[in-house]
């Protein structure tokens, strides 16, 4: 038997136990946050989580043209044969994809991502981190209906401070050309914070027990009962000590700009009108003080 083959029944086989396993996506507007429970996650035992997959935001759009520029060709060939008389002589022409296979070769391609990660690990829970998913939800669970979604949600203010900062050490000239201060990206930056959020929430009040949010601010000060809340949504073991294991992982990466308040020494008077023009009601639906 030709090796290709054989290696390709043996990598569907591998990607078939992977996607039987329990699928879990971080997902939330917060650098410090989604990468410290990223980690956290990852110590456990049962659990993989490695990386950013951008599924939803790359791989998934990307797929989807290129199936759809493919169906297209198949239908234009299709009546380019039937004008001439011919497309009955040629019926494998017809093929095309529905999009149920489109999903199954959106999920055996994300499989593959998720495996490379786990590799040989007996975990029965895998996983990813992807902050732009908080967007696409409804395009995700559509190719793993059963997926356990985590919610990240920080004060938009001080990730702002955060992207800002990280933006100005990247490409200083390129991104003070677009937004000449802190003021205005913050205006930009919240309508992206109050759209990723909101979307996420309201997704989540629709996906009942498949979904659960964490405040970035309590894993900085108390972490314990949110990642042993989150080892149970996972169904994973949460005795005291595997939780403070976790913990500490996400201690370990934790970085500087997560410091909680920043903003509050960053924001002068316009930048917070700004901002609260965009975000004020979903700061204060999430109980955020506004001063």
């Amino acid at each position: 038997m030709n090796n290709s083959v054989t290696d390709y029944r043996r990598t569907l086989i591998r990607l078939s136990k992977v996607l039987e396993k329990k699928h879990f996506f971080i997902v939330g507007l917060t650098r410090p946050g989604t990468i410290w429970l990223q980690h956290a996650i990852n110590a456990h035992p049962d659990a993989c989580c490695k990386g950013e997959g951008h599924f939803t935001n790359a791989l998934f759009p990307l797929l989807g043209r290129a199936y759809a520029d493919y169906n297209k060709h198949m239908l234009t060939d299709k009546a380019r044969m039937e004008a001439a008389g011919i497309s009955a002589a040629n019926p494998g022409r017809t093929a095309a994809y529905s999009n149920d296979d489109v999903r199954f070769l959106m999920a055996t391609a994300s499989a593959l991502t998720l495996d490379r990660w786990a590799g040989d690990d007996e975990v029965s829970c895998i996983g990813e981190k992807t902050p732009e998913h908080a967007l696409n939800l409804d395009n995700l669970v559509e190719v793993f209906p059963d997926a356990l979604i985590i919610h990240v949600i920080r004060d938009g203010r001080d990730e702002a401070v955060s992207v800002y900062d990280y933006n100005m050490k990247m490409n200083p000239e390129g991104f003070t050309e677009k937004f000449g201060n802190l003021a205005t990206f913050a205006e930009s930056f919240a309508g992206n914070w109050t759209r990723a959020v909101g979307a996420a929430r309201y997704f989540g009040r629709s996906y009942g027990d498949n979904y659960m949010e964490i405040r970035c601010e309590d894993l900085y000060t108390e972490a314990s009962p949110d990642v042993e809340r989150m080892c149970r949504f996972l169904g994973l073991e949460d005795d005291s000590e595997t939780v403070s294991q976790c913990v500490e992982a996400g201690r370990r990466i934790a970085f500087p700009d997560g410091i909680i308040g920043q903003w509050k020494d960053r924001f002068d008077a316009e930048t917070n009108t700004a901002f609260t023009r965009q975000a004020g009601e979903l700061l204060k639906l999430l109980e955020y003080t506004l001063s």
